[in-house]
């Protein structure tokens, strides 16, 4: 069942929290983290505790059968066992995000950034995981081909996909990989995330205020 690094996943929670799709398309389902992740934080962090009540759209894709149980269709809506490359091309559907955790590099590079293209037509925000650099060769594994690693990607390359944003990690053994936040609609996260660093730069300058915000929004929260 693939698995990726964990280093990048509070501040990916952020940016799916600062967007608040009602749709995401997860590429890659593996293990579900994006999927699990995204309802806890749309959802129970709505004070919609019950799988009766949830409101967002949350599909994914796996092309590896073997990946998908029994647990994933808790959490999503509809997983679709497909080649992303050809599926989303084709689909009608348009999300307010798709989330591609460690997709591009199991895909030969220009499949991949004719790829990406796609889903950025398909969606009205993309949230892009992705190692950086040559020191991520892999081959099969679990008994998945898909598992391999065709292409290797440096930051720059990214720049001309209607970057918002990008976030620099090292994983435990100092490997480079980045999360990027991608969009053909970019000015208004922009500003909103900007906003949103400012708000938490000035939190940070007055403890007590935080604190006693912090207070105040988790009673809100429990009255509701």
């Amino acid at each position: 069942m693939g698995t990726s690094n964990w280093q990048q996943i509070s501040y990916c929670v952020g940016v799916i929290r600062d967007i608040i799709p009602k749709s995401i398309l997860d590429v890659g389902v593996g293990f579900g983290r994006w999927g699990i992740l995204s309802r806890e934080f749309l959802e129970v962090w709505e004070s919609r505790n019950n799988s009766k009540d949830w409101k967002v759209l949350i599909d994914g894709i796996e092309i590896f059968p073997g990946a998908i149980e029994d647990y994933h269709y808790r959490f999503y809506n509809n997983i679709y066992i497909a080649d992303a490359t050809e599926f989303v091309k084709k689909m009608e559907q348009h999300y307010d995000l798709i989330i591609l955790g460690d997709v591009l590099e199991h895909i030969s590079k220009e499949k991949a950034e004719k790829f990406l293209l796609d889903c950025l037509k398909k969606s009205d925000y993309v949230l892009l995981n992705i190692p950086i650099g040559k020191y991520w060769k892999q081959e099969e594994k679990y008994g998945n081909t898909h598992e391999q690693h065709l292409s290797f990607w440096s930051n720059s390359e990214f720049n001309k996909f209607g970057l918002i944003r990008k976030k620099k990690f090292r994983d435990f053994l100092h490997r480079k990989y980045s999360v990027f936040v991608l969009s053909q609609k970019r000015s208004n996260l922009k500003n909103r995330l900007s906003y949103k660093e400012k708000i938490v730069v000035l939190l940070n300058q007055y403890p007590k205020t935080k604190e006693k915000l912090k207070r105040i929004l988790f009673y809100s929260r429990t009255e509701k």
